[in-house]
């Protein structure tokens, strides 16, 4: 996971010197797409160089909707997690008020055993 976050951080590094560098001239390591050449061979972007190089189809732009996948997912599970936490939480709640309740009954039958013993032994 962190090679691939050290890839994507490599390759968003190499997009912006791409950007900066390509001011209508289309990035020279084969990314990027979308300008047009005219019949004296300069280059025209049909929209800017930085939304060319992270625009839909790039693979810039594949990383970055990625890490947005990850993200959504992560954040789902983490919900899902905190959910599961809060159901185990009341369950054991619930089965250590039944426990104290069938303590407290075992302790006035006790009681009252003894108490009947005691009025037995009276007579």
């Amino acid at each position: 996971m962190k090679a691939l976050g050290l890839a994507s951080a490599a390759a968003l590094a190499l997009v912006v010197l791409c950007a900066d560098g390509a001011r209508g001239q289309g990035c020279q390591s084969g990314g990027g797409g979308g300008g047009t050449t005219s019949t004296d061979g300069t280059t025209t972007a049909s929209g800017s160089s930085a939304q060319l190089l992270t625009g839909p189809g790039s693979w810039a732009y594949d990383v970055m909707r990625a890490q947005q996948v990850r993200a959504v997912y992560a954040q789902r599970q983490f919900v899902a997690a905190a959910q599961k936490a809060a159901r185990d939480r009341l369950r054991k709640e619930m089965s250590q008020a039944v426990a104290r309740e069938r303590r407290q009954q075992e302790l006035y039958r006790r009681s009252q055993a003894k108490v009947n013993a005691m009025a037995l032994a009276s007579k």
